[in-house]
C-alpha cells in the first residue's frame, strides 16, 4: 500500500484487518501520538496491550510475527505498539516477517520519528498490501486551527476562530497538547453531544495552557541558546514539575530536525529571520526569536552532530542498567556550551 495522510488514518473508525502494519513516521511527535493513540482506541478499551522495541525485534525477528499471530488469553483484542528508536532498518527482518506470514490476528502500530520517508523500512511497507505508512509533519498554523476547532467540537464545544488561534498559539502548536486542553474546557463548561458550549477567551485564560510545554520549550532555548548559566536551574525546574528526561530529548530532536531543514534555507542564501518569519517554516510566533538565533549558532554540520548524540541519549536513557540520566545532563550541558562557543 502507498503512504497515506495522517488525517485519514484519524479519520478510520475501525481497524481493517487486511493490515497487519501501521507505519507513522515524521518530525511532529505530536501528530504521530495522536494518530497512534487514536488506533489504539480502535482496538478497543479491553484491548490488551504489548509494547515491544526495534531492539528486541532485531535480537528475535520472528517474535513480532508470532507475537502478531498469538490469541489473547484474557481480553477479546490485543494489539502490538512498537516503539522505533533511529532509522528502523534493524527491525526490517522482523517487518517482513511479519507480512510474509500465513496469520496476522493482532494489529502493529509502530512509531518513529527519526524514520524518513525515504527508509528502507518505509519502502518495505509502502511495498506490502499489508502494511500502511503515514509521514508525519507538523500542520501549518491554519491546519492547527481547523483541527482544533474540530476536536472541540467533537467534546460538544463551539470553539470560534480567533478563540482556537489563541488556543493554538498558547500549546505552541504541540496537538496532544491543545486535545488535553480542550478536554479540560470540556469539563470546565460541562460540554457534551447534547450540551453545547460557546468557549471564549476568558475560558481559555482561566484555565491555562500545560506549564509542561512551556517548560519543556524552554529548556530547549536554554540548551541551543548556548544560556550556561541558567541550564542547572532550568533542568532542577523540570525535574522539580515532572518532566522526564526523554520528552526533552525528544523535544530537542524535533527542534533539531527543524533547524537542519531551515538552515539549508540559509545556506542557499537566504536571511535567518526570513526563513524564520515565513509561513512555511512552521514556527510559532512565540519562538520565533528563539529559532532564529539558534540559526545563528547552529550550521549544518553542528546540527548534523546534534542529532546523532541526541540519537544515542534516548538510546541510553531507554536502556536498562545505563547512566542514561548522567549523560543527558552531560549532553544538555555540552549543546549549551557548544552554542555558547559559537556566538
Amino acid at each position: 500500500m502507498k503512504s497515506v495522510r495522517p488525517a485519514d488514518l484519524e479519520r478510520q473508525t475501525r481497524l481493517d484487518p487486511a493490515v497487519r502494519l501501521f507505519l507513522l513516521t515524521g518530525p511532529d511527535d505530536a501528530t504521530m501520538g495522536a494518530v497512534a493513540n487514536h488506533l489504539i482506541g480502535l482496538a478497543g478499551k479491553d484491548a490488551e496491550r504489548l509494547d515491544l522495541t526495534n531492539g528486541q525485534l532485531e535480537q528475535d525477528p520472528l517474535r513480532l510475527a508470532a507475537e502478531a499471530a498469538s490469541m489473547s488469553l484474557f481480553s477479546p483484542s490485543r494489539l502490538i505498539r512498537v516503539d522505533l528508536i533511529g532509522n528502523g532498518d534493524d527491525s526490517i527482518a522482523a517487518v517482513e516477517a511479519l507480512l510474509a506470514a500465513e496469520t496476522a490476528i493482532n494489529p502493529v502500530i509502530a512509531t518513529g520519528a527519526s524514520v524518513t520517508a525515504k527508509s528502507k523500512l518505509v519502502k518495505l511497507v509502502e511495498g506490502s498490501d499489508h502494511a500502511i505508512a503515514a509521514i508525519c509533519y507538523q500542520p501549518d498554523r491554519r491546519a492547527l486551527v481547523g483541527i482544533a476547532m474540530a476536536a472541540a467540537q467533537d467534546q460538544g464545544l463551539r470553539l470560534g476562530n480567533a478563540e482556537a488561534q489563541l488556543l493554538v498559539d498558547l500549546v505552541s502548536g504541540d496537538q496532544a497538547v491543545m486535545r488535553r486542553e480542550i478536554e479540560k474546557i470540556a469539563l470546565y463548561l460541562d460540554a457534551g453531544a447534547d450540551r453545547q458550549r460557546q468557549v471564549t477567551a476568558a475560558d481559555i485564560a482561566a484555565l491555562g495552557a500545560a506549564t509542561h510545554e512551556e517548560d519543556v520549550s524552554e529548556c530547549i532555548n536554554v540548551a541551543l541558546g548556548g544560556k550556561v548559566r541558567e541550564l542547572p536551574d532550568m533542568l532542577a525546574t523540570a525535574a522539580a514539575v515532572g518532566i522526564a528526561e526523554i520528552r526533552i530529548i525528544r523535544a530537542l530532536a524535533i527542534r533539531a530536525m527543524q533547524l537542519a531543514r531551515l538552515r539549508a534555507e540559509v545556506d542557499g542564501g537566504a536571511h535567518p529571520a526570513t526563513v524564520v518569519s515565513a509561513p512555511r517554516s512552521g514556527v510559532f510566533r512565540k519562538e520565533q526569536a528563539a529559532v532564529t538565533a539558534q540559526l545563528h549558532l547552529w550550521d549544518s554540520v553542528r546540527i548534523a552532530r546534534l542529532m546523532s548524540r541526541l540519537l544515542d541519549c534516548e538510546r541510553a536513557l531507554k536502556a536498562s542498567g545505563t547512566a542514561g540520566a548522567v549523560l543527558f545532563r552531560k549532553l544538555m550541558t555540552d549543546i549549551a556550551h557548544q552554542a555558547a562557543r559559537a556566538r
